[in-house]
């Protein structure tokens, strides 16, 4: 080694060793003689000085050195003048005094300081092994590296076995648009990049291995944003012989320890009801709350209003499927007409076309304009509300008229500090729909087609599909969904039932997934398991604003990696022999 210790190392109880340490200058402080350097590695920092009458020839290459100069130093570990120690730090108390120093590598000035709040994230993106050099950088990957050990070290104690799944699969309709890669060998075809090990992991069960996990690389072609990648982590598990408890039951006590040990000083087991984590059904969530993923940290809930809104004066509600309000205290603050148009705003985000509001004792806006007197009494009651209380209202088919104001519900929660980021309150969201209808009339599944149904719904299967519940759970923490699984079909019969109602003929099915159907045929346990976001876990727990932050060399926000240049042109040649002809298409 270079080195004896690592620039994090040193204390007091090293004066007077000789040592020899490597790495970066953070930064040189010349004082007219004296000269101050700072070195850093991922383990932390150690000052250095450097005096001319002791040491001219350390000191004359010192002169030389700049920010980012890789260097070797050997010298004494010396105690720090009184006054200059720094309690802070674990070298805080110690410098060394060089009698050596060797330039490894010379450097650039960088395109941003390496300690710099830097705001622009395509050009740390860009420089994204100098932002790597960054103390927030470096410990959000040290705690990834801590966490995923505790990840591995928690399924070995529960016996599951840790099992690589391939990265070429085949291509079938899971959900989300996949990666095509051609096969020279085979022209004309192609493999995907996988969305998830779903298939293969049950696969592992039919073959035996009850209780299967991998930290799985998983790929999905489709829109970004904050708490999306194009390629992510998933921690992702099986077990065999199991109900929806048992695989809870497992994932619970995995993030019991993921947040004892690495969630530093967080209130959450106040959010517990007899120790153990809230439940709420999919239906309960989106009426009160909005959302599929709510965040139970603060009240505010939704009401529906669809019975007392029937014969209220106001056509919009009384010719609405639905009608919810959320009401929001006076005592919380008071909110002017430009406030309710930025709320608005967010609800037209998110799907709906536009706000209505009321203000409890005024007869201002559409709704105190309009309505009847028994109407707005009747809102008072409901809400047990008081003169100057904002009343907000959604209104149309079920999800056009909660989801607009559960995302309004989370600016409200934001604006007004609601949502204390030391509190954590975990929450499972089950009883999942089994279906859902899309734009084009189909109908496809709400999870992925092997979710297996609710045993009570299994007769609506023929009769009103839509109806369904699945056996799926969802674990949710403070409004971000960090996973979720469910009770697969391990009854063929049951599996080609399920492709049937998504309109599959019976070639279609085959082409797909005879692989799987076939497989059924052999003998498979009843099985279930859960995937787990990784990345989006660390992110909560670094309280970073996005998973970039979290993963070592991520793509920008349009899928673009801008250190490498990727995705780039590939030569005539190379396209050749993989027998592609490129065709770009006008949008």
């Amino acid at each position: 080694m270079l080195r004896t210790h690592t620039c994090g190392e040193l204390t007091a109880k090293n004066i007077g060793e000789k040592v020899t340490l490597c790495g970066w200058i953070h930064d040189r402080r010349d004082l007219g003689g004296l000269i101050f350097l700072t070195l850093r590695d991922r383990y932390g920092k150690t000052q250095i000085i450097l005096d001319p009458a002791k040491y001219p020839d350390a000191h004359k290459i010192a002169e030389k050195v700049r920010a980012e100069f890789v260097l070797k130093i050997t010298g004494k570990v010396a105690q720090r003048a009184p006054g200059q120690e720094k309690s802070e730090q674990k070298t805080g108390e110690i410098e060394i005094a060089p009698e050596h120093l060797e330039i490894l590598n010379r450097a650039k000035t960088p395109p941003f300081e390496i300690d710099a709040d830097v705001k622009n994230e395509d050009l740390r993106l860009e420089f994204r092994y100098l932002d790597l050099r960054r103390e927030r950088l470096q410990k959000n990957l040290q705690l990834r590296h801590e966490m995923t050990l505790t990840i591995r070290n928690f399924f070995d104690q529960e016996k599951f076995l840790d099992i690589e799944t391939p990265i070429l699969v085949k291509g079938t309709p899971e959900g989300s648009r996949e990666y095509l890669v051609p096969s020279r060998v085979h022209p004309g075809k192609f493999y995907v990049l996988p969305q998830s090990p779903q298939q293969l992991k049950q696969l592992l069960m039919l073959a035996g291995y009850d209780k299967y996990f991998q930290v799985a690389r998983c790929f999905r072609d489709e829109d970004l944003r904050g708490d999306r990648q194009p390629e992510f982590t998933q921690i992702d598990f099986e077990m065999s012989f199991v109900e929806s408890e048992d695989v809870i039951d497992v994932t619970e006590k995995l993030f019991v320890e993921l947040t004892k040990k690495h969630a530093g000083n967080v209130d959450w087991e106040k959010f517990l009801e007899n120790g153990k984590m809230r439940r709420m059904t999919y239906r309960d969530a989106m009426e009160k709350y909005g959302s599929d993923k709510p965040d139970i940290r603060f009240e505010l809930e939704l009401h529906d209003l669809t019975e007392i809104s029937k014969k209220c004066g106001f056509g919009v509600f009384e010719n609405a499927e639905k009608v919810f309000g959320l009401c929001v205290p006076k005592s919380l603050g008071e909110f002017s007409r430009k406030k309710i148009e930025e709320l608005e705003s967010v609800a037209k985000q998110n799907g709906a076309r536009g706000l209505a509001w009321y203000r409890i004792g005024e007869e201002s806006g559409a709704v105190g304009k309009n309505t009847i007197e028994k109407f707005r009494a009747e809102l008072k009651k409901e809400f047990d509300a008081n003169d100057g209380d904002l009343i907000l209202f959604g209104a149309g088919d079920f999800l056009h008229a909660v989801e607009p104001l559960g995302a309004v519900r989370l600016k409200l929660g934001d604006d007004l500090k609601l949502r204390k980021s030391n509190e954590w309150a975990y929450l499972w969201v089950v009883d999942f729909p089994m279906f859902e209808k899309k734009d084009d009339g189909t109908v496809a599944a709400q999870h992925h087609p092997f979710t297996s149904p609710l045993a009570a719904d299994f007769e609506k299967l023929e009769t009103s599909p839509l109806e369904c519940r699945a056996q799926a759970y969802d674990i949710v923490l403070n409004g971000v969904e960090l996973g979720g699984g469910s009770i697969r079909i391990h009854d063929p019969e049951l599996q080609h039932k399920i492709f049937e109602i998504f309109g599959m003929s019976e070639k279609e099915t085959q082409a797909k997934f005879g692989h799987l159907l076939s497989a059924f045929e052999f003998g498979c346990p009843p099985h279930g398991g859960c995937a787990l976001g990784l990345d989006r876990i660390v992110m909560l727990f670094a309280g970073e604003p996005n998973i970039r932050e979290v993963i070592a060399f991520p793509k920008n926000q349009v899928a673009a990696d801008l250190m490498l240049g990727a995705p780039a042109p590939m030569p005539e040649k190379e396209l050749d022999e993989q027998n592609i002809a490129v065709k770009i298409l006008e949008k």
